[in-house]
């Protein structure tokens, strides 16, 4: 497990100094069953605006096949941070602690992306993390161990977030409750 997370951290690294301007979005298409995983990795852009110190990110986990059911996790390689959900709908976890509820995330998705999740099967989170941070989304298959396809993305939303879309209470409070887990696990500095 260490030397993956050194590999993903060196493509990152890679990927980001041959980028000319900040990254707002990384997706992978690729193959997934029960027993392998599909990865996107990216290292969060240090420039433009965060929230309370924090870039907002949204990731999805979608399928391509009507019988595909992803679960998504996306983790931080420098700190302590793991979100997780099953599907899109349902609650998402931070480092195993409930978090959000992806129906109440609805609206800020379709804000700020035009879209939610293709199928009430596919997996997204809200994620919040330092300027800087390394992560890595990953998607695994939980019907079938014949491989699916499955497209991961983790999109940038922090100056949708602060721009000309603004958020409404309940979303309000959700990004304030991950800022304020956030900041207990792994302080900013």
């Amino acid at each position: 497990m260490k030397y993956k997370n050194i590999f993903y951290t060196c493509i990152a690294a890679f990927s980001t100094m041959s980028a000319h301007a900040d990254l707002l979005n990384i997706s992978s298409t690729s193959l997934q069953s029960t027993n392998q995983e599909a990865i996107a990795c990216t290292i969060i852009a240090n420039g433009g605006p965060t929230y309370e110190g924090f870039k907002v990110l949204v990731a999805y986990s979608e399928s391509t096949g009507p019988d595909s059911n992803p679960t998504l996790h996306v983790d931080s390689l420098r700190s302590r941070i793991s979100y997780s959900n099953g599907d899109w709908r349902g609650t998402g976890y931070l480092n195993n602690e409930p978090v959000t509820n992806g129906a109440d995330l609805a609206n800020l998705y379709a804000g700020t992306l035009g879209r939610t999740p293709g199928r009430s099967t596919d997996s997204a989170l809200l994620l919040l993390f330092s300027p800087g941070d390394a992560v890595c989304a990953y998607s695994k298959e939980v019907s079938s161990s014949s491989l699916k396809g499955v497209s991961v993305s983790i999109t940038d939303i922090t100056s949708k977030i602060q721009g000309v879309r603004s958020t409404s209470t309940s979303e309000s409070f959700l990004l304030q409750k991950l800022v304020s887990m956030q900041q207990k696990i792994a302080p900013t500095e």
